[in-house]
């Protein structure tokens, strides 16, 4: 990309990981999509064996069993240094990765290739991820008081996108791109901003609604667990084996 070219010209680097659970430290990776804008589209897909079983609220979302991976998967260390090498690739190109709730799947790649004693995508770049767009969190930051959730497919409807199925790697991805075009056309800051005011503009609105968030959640008697920080969580530390 030339230093001429405005960073929605691309290329744009659409990410997305299926798990076996919620928990970013903890769980493992089993399917994985890259798809890299530009004149002559790539598309990346990666089914990896995870190594644990898988639970059975994970395959009810991402439809891979325990025993598909085990027969048709990868080694998860050859599929997760692809995937790192390919980000760390474009970041270093400034090429922004595109990620819906991107803190969940670095979260997990820096997790996961530290429990296989790999170097991870911070360790290469020196530093944090970046630039991320993260349409979740710039949906927060240009519209902060709309009321309702605000997933993939929620958002999806609200731009008024045709999109295809959810929850499969490759359909996220190419939903999160479609998103992201949409947020753009409709919202002039994002035209405007750079790739790095828009990347520490996120920063800030995910530590304000994290902030927030918890406020409620202790003013309801709840455990206040949102983590102000992005684009990676703040506990990652050496993973143990535990899974979900």
């Amino acid at each position: 990309m030339s230093t001429s070219a405005h960073w929605t010209e691309g290329p744009l680097v659409g990410f997305d990981t299926e798990t076996t659970g919620v928990s970013p430290k903890h769980s493992r990776l089993v399917t994985a999509s890259i798809i890299v804008t530009g004149d002559e589209p790539t598309t990346y897909g990666w089914l990896a064996n995870p190594g644990v079983e898988i639970p059975t609220a994970a395959q009810e979302v991402h439809g891979i069993s325990t025993a598909k991976a085990r027969a048709e998967g990868r080694d998860p260390i050859e599929v997760l240094t692809e995937i790192r090498d390919i980000l760390v690739s474009h970041l270093e190109q400034k090429h922004p990765v595109v990620a819906f709730n991107a803190s969940f799947d670095l979260s997990l790649m820096e997790s996961e290739l530290a429990r296989h004693g790999l170097a991870t995508i911070t360790d290469q770049l020196g530093g944090e991820p970046s630039p991320v767009l993260d349409p979740l969190v710039l949906d927060r930051l240009l519209d902060p008081y709309r009321k309702g959730p605000r997933r993939l497919e929620t958002l999806i409807g609200i731009y008024r996108i045709d999109a295809g199925g959810f929850h499969d790697a490759h359909n996220d991805v190419v939903a999160t791109l479609k998103l992201l075009k949409a947020m753009t056309a409709e919202h002039a800051v994002l035209k405007v901003s750079s790739l790095r005011k828009l990347h520490e503009l996120q920063k800030q609105a995910h530590e304000k609604w994290a902030t927030g968030f918890n406020e409620w959640l202790a003013s309801k008697g709840r455990t206040p667990d949102a983590d102000p920080s992005w684009p990676l969580g703040s506990d990652l530390g050496q993973p143990d084996d535990e899974s979900e």
